[in-house]
């Protein structure tokens, strides 16, 4: 009996563990440190689930560039760029 209640012990501590490196991996805090708002962050950090297992610089890499604003190309009369 002694012996389940270990087994459940290191597994709760193990997902305390999981739950706290996600803590430190996640974006939403360092976007808001920047001045972001709460749902810009938030959808900035949906982004970084397609790599996961990235840094936690490129995943704020990967979040900036999702805020930043569109770009487009000006052109001229002339078909050239202005």
């Amino acid at each position: 009996m002694s012996r389940k209640r270990e087994e459940a012990q290191r597994a709760a501590a193990a997902r305390a563990a999981a739950e706290e490196q996600a803590k430190e991996r996640d974006v939403v805090p360092w976007l808001r440190a920047l001045g972001f708002r709460a749902d810009e962050a938030r959808r900035a950090a949906s982004a970084c689930e397609t790599i996961p297992d990235a840094s936690l610089e490129e995943r704020v890499r990967l979040a900036l560039s999702c805020l930043g604003p569109p770009h487009r190309r000006v052109v001229n009369g002339l078909g050239r760029p202005a």
